[in-house]
């Protein structure tokens, strides 16, 4: 394996285009010409994601819009490209998932307080302004993202950011927001607790609209990473992005709402979220990989105002069956903060967390453990499938020894069938918590957001752990010691 070395200087970058610059210098960028935003953009997106290392894609030329308008995707989705959006220098997953352990993110919510946003008098985001009767949603290159969406969705990577009015509290949620005008968004939001519907909730409760600011291509660090993370009530994430960069946001304040607007955003709106005002949308794809929110009322943007750069890039950040846009993301920020919660809980032998994309980087849990007393596998997998990072949409719960690797998959189906007992080994738990994007809501009442969980304990049984059948393999000094001598048997071109 070739060790990646990085400088100081490629870790750092100052919005999206830098961030292209510098995954365009590792070889993780591939530059696409002329296709159609119809049907195109959103296939060869979806082929890419499957293609394993993908690579990030910049379209240009769509057919139909000015040179220089351009749409990004698939930028978190290998360690390398999401080592650097989050300024570490990791280049494997193992890597990644250990330098976010040990309380790192929850040190960067802690420290945001010291990087409030800095406010600035102009930003490239102001270099064309569109306003009233000029307004035009769909003069960027929105692609149709998969052939049974029912609309445009423009907002798949973006950040909604809404503020709290009793406290000024800014949160930034990656809401979905699908072009239902040309001065009109829809603006779903999964669950009754999300920041962003909150702050709305408490601007109609006075009487007033709410004003909202979604900027549709910015830092990938702002959004897909942070805006999709459940941050702790009354952290921004625009202070955590400054918390993680060591220098604060800028950021304009909105004419219209007078919000914080990252300044060298690409594309950004402002408006207005009425009371009662609702408009169609979906059905659009989902993280699990279904349709599972069908077509639904929910509440419309009023855009008053769109700024953007000269020739913008629009980031996407589609969800879809696994792997997609922001499923290894979500999988390895997951797994650390579910790590450090069962070490929180005081869960003992803890050896590796980690949450595959092709249970959704969600609905599969995967738990390594030094086993050390009777009950120690149930207990980690009752733990696990409900500590708050992991207890949201959740499914199956696996809990292995340490000698399983949980990112090998084929190891962890070989442990189930071979360790796990289904008489003792599985525990059904019922009503947890659930989620409107579900393909199994509709076994629930109506209305409710429950879900079922399953426990699998494939570890060895504990009282037999010194009679248990040896493993049937060759000692990793032997094999290490083998591969050393012989690995030009099965290297090409050079490479293993």
């Amino acid at each position: 394996m070739t060790v990646i070395e990085h400088t100081a200087g490629e870790l750092r970058y100052r919005d999206v285009r830098e961030w292209i610059d510098r995954v365009e210098s590792f070889g993780e960028l591939k530059r696409i010409s002329g296709a159609n935003w119809q049907t195109e953009i959103g296939a060869i997106s979806e082929i890419n994601v499957h293609r394993l290392p993908s690579s990030g894609l910049l379209f240009d030329k769509v057919p139909g819009y000015p040179e220089g308008f351009r749409v990004l995707v698939c930028t978190t989705n290998t360690p390398r490209r999401l080592a650097l959006t989050l300024g570490l220098p990791a280049t494997t997953t193992h890597e990644l998932v250990a330098s976010l352990r040990h309380g790192r993110l929850a040190r960067w919510q802690a420290e945001s307080e010291q990087f409030a946003p800095e406010y600035v008098a102009d930003g490239p985001v102001f270099e064309v302004v569109q306003e009233g009767a000029q307004v035009d949603l769909e003069s960027f290159p929105t692609p149709i993202w998969h052939d049974k969406d029912g609309g445009r969705y423009i907002g798949t990577g973006d950040a909604v950011i809404t503020i709290d009015p009793d406290t000024g509290w800014s949160n930034a949620g990656a809401y979905r927001c699908m072009m239902t005008g040309k001065n009109q968004l829809s603006l779903w939001m999964a669950t009754p607790n999300r920041h962003g519907r909150l702050h709305i909730n408490k601007y109609h409760q006075r009487g007033q609209p709410a004003p909202v600011v979604v900027t549709f291509g910015q830092d990938p660090l702002l959004s897909p990473v942070l805006a999709g993370m459940a941050m702790h009530e009354g952290v921004s994430e625009l202070n955590v992005a400054g918390a993680i960069k060591g220098a604060p946001l800028r950021v304009v304040r909105g004419p219209v709402t007078g919000l914080p607007i990252p300044a060298d955003a690409e594309i950004a709106v402002e408006g207005w979220v009425r009371a009662g005002v609702m408009c169609a949308e979906g059905p659009h794809g989902e993280a699990p990989g279904y349709y599972a929110g069908g077509q639904q009322m929910v509440p419309a943007i009023e855009v008053a105002a769109i700024y953007h750069r000269r020739d913008p890039i629009l980031v996407g950040a589609p969800p879809a069956k696994p792997p997609h846009d922001f499923s290894y993301s979500m999988a390895v920020l997951y797994s650390a903060l579910t790590h450090d919660a069962l070490e929180g809980a005081g869960l003992p032998g803890v050896s590796q967390v980690w949450f595959p994309e092709e249970g959704t980087g969600r609905l599969l849990q995967i738990v390594a453990i030094k086993q050390r007393y009777f009950g120690h596998a149930k207990q980690a997998g009752l733990l696990c499938s409900q500590v708050q990072p992991a207890a949201y949409l959740g499914r199956m719960t696996v809990v292995v020894d340490d000698d399983i690797d949980p990112t090998n998959l084929s190891e962890v189906v070989w442990a189930v069938v071979t360790r796990a007992d289904p008489k003792r080994g599985y525990t059904i738990l019922d009503q947890c918590w659930g989620s409107p994007i579900d393909p199994l809501k509709q076994l629930y009442p109506p209305g409710t957001l429950y879900s079922g969980r399953v426990i699998i304990d494939a570890c060895r049984p504990f009282e037999h752990l010194e009679t248990f059948p040896p493993v049937a393999a060759s000692s990793p000094e032997l094999l290490s010691e083998v591969w050393a001598k012989w690995r030009h048997l099965f290297e090409k071109d050079g490479k293993s």
